[in-house]
């Protein structure tokens, strides 16, 4: 029985808490893309860009300690897509002050990986892209 796309976005957002970007659980065609203004806007493309991408995201120049990053929820668009709401925690490098971030991604699986991750970069603006906001 093959893995549901939830399933098998969960368990790439499970390797990447554990600061394994895991490539082997996206498609060769992946696209990762962030909103214009991110730190890592992208885009990035294959397994060679979901390894820059994880490297961009953790480079020190990014100028914050993540303390804390989690998979808040997933909510399925339909049986290949998924809106994902993520946050993460920490604190600036230079200034100290606390950083305390949510945002949302819609993810596409294709053939058992993940094809396409798309950042946005509130929850409620992927919720919107995708058509799930009330």
């Amino acid at each position: 029985m093959s893995e549901s796309a939830e399933e098998i976005v969960r368990e790439w957002f499970a390797h990447l808490v554990k600061g394994d970007s895991a490539p082997d659980l996206c498609h060769p065609e992946i696209e990762i893309r962030n909103w214009s203004e991110s730190p890592v806007p992208g885009p990035y493309y294959g397994h060679d860009g979901v390894r820059a991408w994880f490297s961009d995201v953790n480079d020190i120049d990014m100028g914050v300690d993540i303390q804390w990053f989690e998979l808040e929820d997933v909510l399925r668009i339909d049986p290949a897509r998924l809106v994902t709401i993520q946050r993460a925690t920490g604190r600036g490098r230079s200034s100290g002050l606390e950083v305390d971030q949510r945002w949302g991604s819609i993810l596409a699986v294709r053939d058992g990986k993940i094809v396409s991750a798309i950042g946005y970069p509130t929850p409620e603006q992927a919720l919107e892209a995708a058509g799930l906001s009330e």
